[in-house]
């Protein structure tokens, strides 16, 4: 049971009983490192990959058919902002957590990321020496790259991650929001949608 993931549930007051035990149930399955005696300090994003074979049982503990269970998980997005992702080969793709769901605050104005940089890549444990931008590639044509450091390795180590020509020719934020993901996921314990990537790229730190 994952002591922090069932905390930050209990926190969030979700009204509707059948969607906080779903979530519930969930949460118990969820990998969330971090230190187990201290269940307040909860990972920014948690998840899961829930298989189609695990359903009847998580539907049996939350006393509802399989159907309903799954249509229960379809709705958990009304009750909580996450992600819920139903995938063909019946697979559910279920991330969540406190940078889903922690109030706004003021920002600083945001930059021009339309050209130029380097830009800084806002993502913690990253947002120390990681940078992004534009860069003329071959041709006069046009790219973004993005190099990427995590904040232990210092501000003299080599990027842990390139995103940058042979191998990714970017031409969009959310291409590079994509790409960036991808490559997060060895260092990650679920990997993060691209959306939530974007805004890590593109919005200023939070004002004091």
């Amino acid at each position: 049971m994952s002591r922090h993931a069932t905390a930050y549930v209990n926190s969030l007051g979700i009204s509707d009983a059948t969607a906080r035990t779903v979530l519930l149930l969930l949460a118990e399955r969820t990998d969330a490192p971090g230190d187990p005696r201290r269940p307040e300090d909860v990972p920014d994003i948690m998840g899961l990959d829930l298989q189609a074979s695990d359903v009847p049982a998580l539907a049996a503990l939350a006393g509802l058919d399989p159907e309903e269970f799954r249509r229960q998980l379809r709705g958990l997005k009304q009750h909580v902002k996450m992600d819920v992702l139903e995938h063909t080969d019946g697979v559910w793709e279920i991330v969540y957590g406190p940078s889903y769901t922690r109030p706004p605050r003021p920002r600083l104005a945001e930059p021009d990321l339309t050209q130029g940089g380097p830009h800084p890549f806002w993502l913690p444990g990253w947002e120390k020496y990681s940078t992004w931008g534009y860069e003329q590639g071959p041709g006069g044509h046009q790219h973004l790259y993005a190099q990427l450091i995590p904040n232990q390795d210092g501000p003299d180590a080599q990027p842990r991650i390139w995103i940058t020509p042979p191998r990714h020719t970017v031409q969009s934020v959310d291409e590079l929001a994509e790409a960036i993901a991808e490559a997060l996921v060895p260092y990650q314990p679920v990997r993060m949608p691209g959306v939530l990537i974007k805004t890590w790229l593109t919005r200023p730190p939070l004002s004091a």
